[in-house]
């Protein structure tokens, strides 16, 4: 039975009576009961995110009062390295630069630390500073031994060096001070040095059998590039000493000296040799037997330059040594400071004398061909704590080592000779 419609007229057709609706009822398919209202699945979630909001705002704010005001984060130690200040002993960089300033990496730790360059490779050189740390005598470890550091004006700061001979992998950095400490995990990457068989006229090869000379040379030439001075006598990059340090070779190479009469038989240089020692400083290589052959790692590159060329300080410094030795010959070393020596081998003559007080840029000495060579040329070396690194790679990186303290002018005074 068909529902009648309301009428227009004033009065209203009469509907079913109550009976009727109740068999409508009844009869009417349950497919057309609409079911209660549920509420849909976005509104569920959003009813719980709502119910979770409150949670997460109190975490955070127990987070924010929790957290120590020294505490660094990523962001506190990138800024802290593009914010350094114009007397830092690390000079401020740009994302270009290859400087990475990094926080917290060690448990209880919570210092941001500028490390240069950020990619440190075998041969080179690790600059270190934690500007939190102020204590005026900061302790260093470097794979858990001692590191000669010092404080500046930015902080503690350690300069690591990397010889060619420490073999690539992660290795500990520790410094500390006055109650604050930061530890990192710096991974040092490879690096390849040539390999090469030198042939010696005889005056030249002759040398070698002079162990006792030798030893005796090593000993007092590592002695002087071990020296640590607490002034730092330079101040930002360096100069060359001569024309042509960025096209010089040979850091860290590992040479194999025979007498130039066995380059008539074959002499190969097969892959199970190795050399021990660095030039100059070790004397562990040298022959023990008739043939063999004395071996070192090249501890400087070579600067193809004619004899009487004239040397210059790449730094202010103090001269420590002058001096003639049966392989490096005429032999000169300044120390410029906080454990950085540079050396200079092979020389006709040396114009400054132990303890004299050098400018950057003054002529020190005169190339030449003295010593086990092959040819007119400067050794040009740079020593961090005793330990030989790139030449090259140390003037990149003074470029970002600026002096400690202000009050630091000896770099700049004219040259003077200690009584």
């Amino acid at each position: 039975m068909a529902r009648p419609l309301m009428g227009k007229g004033p009065r209203a057709a009469a509907g079913p009576s109550e009976p009727e609706r109740r068999r409508a009822t009844a009869t009417r398919p349950e497919s057309r009961m609409r079911p209660p209202l549920l509420p849909s699945a976005r509104s569920r979630r959003r009813t719980a995110l709502l119910a979770l909001l409150p949670l997460v705002v109190a975490a955070c704010l127990v987070d924010e009062a929790d957290t120590p005001a020294d505490s660094a984060t990523a962001a506190d130690s990138a800024a802290l390295a593009a914010g350094t200040p114009a007397d830092s002993p690390l000079a401020a960089v740009g994302p270009d630069d290859s400087t990475a300033a990094l926080a917290d990496s060690a448990a209880g730790d919570s210092l941001a630390v500028a490390l240069s360059p950020e990619r440190p490779m075998r041969g080179g050189v690790l600059v270190a500073v934690a500007a939190r740390v102020t204590d005026r005598s900061p302790r260093c470890t470097w794979r858990g031994e001692p590191l000669p550091c010092h404080a500046t004006a930015g902080g503690a700061r350690a300069i690591v060096p990397l010889p060619a001979e420490l073999e690539p992998g992660t290795y500990p950095l520790v410094i500390e001070g006055g109650g604050a400490r930061a530890a990192r995990q710096v991974t040092v990457a490879d690096t390849t040095f040539e390999r090469s068989l030198v042939f010696l006229a005889p005056p030249q090869f002759a040398l070698l059998g002079r162990r006792a000379d030798v030893a005796r040379d090593a000993r007092a030439v590592q002695q002087v590039l071990a020296r640590e001075s607490d002034e730092q006598r330079w101040d930002g990059a360096w100069r060359e000493p001569v024309a042509g340090l960025r096209g010089a070779e040979g850091f860290g190479a590992e040479r194999f000296y025979y007498a130039a009469s066995d380059s008539a038989r074959a002499v190969q240089l097969r892959p199970e040799m190795r050399a021990a020692g660095a030039f100059g400083t070790d004397s562990a290589a040298t022959p023990t037997r008739a043939g063999a052959a004395a071996s070192w790692r090249h501890a400087g590159l070579d600067v193809a330059t004619p004899a009487g060329t004239a040397v210059r300080a790449p730094a202010g410094g103090v001269v420590s040594d002058v001096g003639q030795y049966v392989l490096t010959g005429g032999t000169l070393v300044i120390d410029h400071g906080h454990g950085v020596s540079s050396a200079y081998f092979h020389l006709d003559s040396a114009l400054v004398q132990k303890g004299d007080v050098v400018r950057a840029g003054q002529q020190v000495a005169r190339s030449g061909n003295t010593g086990l060579t092959t040819g007119p040329h400067l050794h040009y070396g740079v020593y961090v704590h005793g330990r030989a690194v790139n030449p090259r790679l140390w003037h990149d990186a003074t470029a970002n080592v600026r002096r400690a303290t202000r009050t630091d002018t000896t770099a700049a005074a004219p040259a003077t000779r200690r009584p």
